[in-house]
């Protein structure tokens, strides 16, 4: 048997699809019914033949950045007085890259907002009813 953190794998399959840096995706059948995907490289760190529970998952899944993160920091130089700005430039583009994403998929229930802000209750009582939820469910 195989497993990542405390849930059980079914099946996994390497897919067409990759990472920006060349990496396959590996799609990820879990025995609850759950699917996921990991690139090739968080695949091979968390896959093991014994169940661990999620803190130590998530050891298994941030050892491995933060060494990668840390050789190229040393790489390129870094300057220990650079860490905070290089944190928040890191920050700062993760977030709008997450705006965008959620930009992207807004997109496809009302016209194009220009920021999460403009969405509407009417907008999102509509995509949850399409999930069978609506916000009443929520609160």
């Amino acid at each position: 048997m195989s497993y990542i953190g405390e849930k059980k794998i079914k099946s996994h399959r390497e897919t067409e699809e990759r990472t920006p840096r060349g990496n396959s995706l590996i799609e990820v059948q879990f025995e609850n019914g759950d699917v996921e995907r990991y690139s090739s490289l968080m695949f091979e760190k968390i896959i093991s033949e014994e169940s661990c529970n999620l803190s130590e998952l998530l050891d298994k899944r941030i050892f491995p950045v933060v060494e990668e993160v840390l050789g190229i920091l040393r790489d390129w130089g870094v300057k220990l007085g650079e860490l905070p700005y290089l944190s928040l430039k890191l920050n700062q583009s993760l977030d709008e890259n997450a705006k965008q994403a959620h930009i992207e998929l807004l997109s496809q229930w009302m016209p194009r907002p220009l920021s999460p802000d403009e969405v509407d209750l009417i907008t999102i009582d509509r995509i949850l009813k399409s999930k069978k939820r609506t916000l009443k469910d929520i609160l």
